[in-house]
């Protein structure tokens, strides 16, 4: 078990909250800690601090409620109205994720959430509703080690190259499978695309994270179909490294947190055609910044501990 700070210490939790990294670099257990009632500022600060260190935080068996839910997600930042919601003609502040045999998994791929977006969600909390009884667990890899893991000239190479994005082809089976005909085409007329840099760094740790964001990419900018599948053919082959990845096997009720700024997850579908159901929203927004942009911050911090509203994308986890 590791501490951020020593238990009593300003931005430190109770000395019974313990902190238990799942592999170096991405990943950690949080345990001892009560996410049904009210987070003091000190350990709010503590569970932000952990999130960057960690990417990824884990809380076992926490049986929320819409506020609860609603609560926790908002240490993190202000919580975010979504697109497809926003299509749908409705201002929710959670959005509900299922499986079923007549609703296959749609998000067994390496992907960053609603990264089509000007200033993607910054962060993403989910809660374990239904869990199946055999597979269904979740992957999430850490792109700070994906860029790292490059040689120096390919670091220097990939780091002014831009991404086209796009809400895309997958995404509008993904929608019109849950919601029907017309309401990717109300997110796509507002949403046609951006650029976001092949590089992130990320505004509070300054570090730089290969921005691979899933099927949204739909190419290198500036390049040629021929010299941006090579590339981005490469660049992929980094997400297949076991040693940057961390594996989440859910228990019911179980919490994840994870940073959208320097992670990609992927929700496995081994579980078809058994009944998953998950609660999520995401909070926080920024646009990404790539090593050659002016100095870096977010246009969003960290909300006050108490429900905003909300919306997460459809069937992004």
């Amino acid at each position: 078990m590791t501490t951020l700070d020593q238990p009593g210490a300003p931005g430190s939790p109770a000395p019974a909250v313990g902190l238990h990294p799942l592999t170096a670099s991405i990943g950690a257990e949080v345990t001892g800690l009560d996410l049904t009632r009210p987070i003091d500022p000190s350990t709010a600060g503590w569970l932000r601090q952990a999130l960057l260190d960690h990417l990824v935080l884990f809380f076992a068996h926490q049986n929320l409620t819409d506020e609860e839910h609603l609560a926790l997600a908002s240490i993190f930042g202000t919580p975010n109205v979504y697109p497809v919601t926003t299509a749908r003609g409705l201002d929710q502040p959670l959005e509900w994720i299922e499986d079923t045999p007549d609703s296959p998994p749609k998000t067994d791929l390496w992907h960053t959430d609603a990264a089509f977006l000007p200033e993607p969600p910054e962060v993403a909390v989910l809660n374990m509703r239904v869990r199946p009884p055999v597979g269904g667990d979740t992957l999430w890899l850490d792109l700070y080690g994906a860029f790292d893991g490059l040689s120096p000239t390919l670091q220097a190479l990939v780091s002014g190259l831009e991404l086209d994005v796009h809400p895309g082809e997958t995404f509008r089976r993904k929608v019109e499978l849950q919601f029907g005909s017309g309401i990717y085409e109300k997110v796509a007329d507002e949403f046609s695309g951006c650029r976001q840099p092949l590089v992130r760094v990320h505004p509070e740790t300054g570090r730089r994270a290969l921005f691979l964001c899933g099927a949204y990419v739909r190419g290198i900018a500036g390049m040629s179909a021929e010299e941006s599948d090579a590339l981005l053919g490469l660049l992929r082959r980094r997400l297949d490294d076991p040693n940057i990845a961390c594996r989440w096997r859910w228990g019911d009720y179980d919490v994840a947190v994870w940073d959208e700024r320097c992670t990609n997850h992927r929700g496995l579908s081994d579980h078809h055609p058994a009944h998953r159901l998950v609660r999520r929203c995401t909070v926080g927004r920024s646009r990404p910044w790539g090593p050659d942009d002016p100095p870096h911050g977010r246009l969003s911090g960290p909300a006050p501990l108490s429900p905003g509203t909300a919306s997460s994308p459809a069937g992004d986890d």
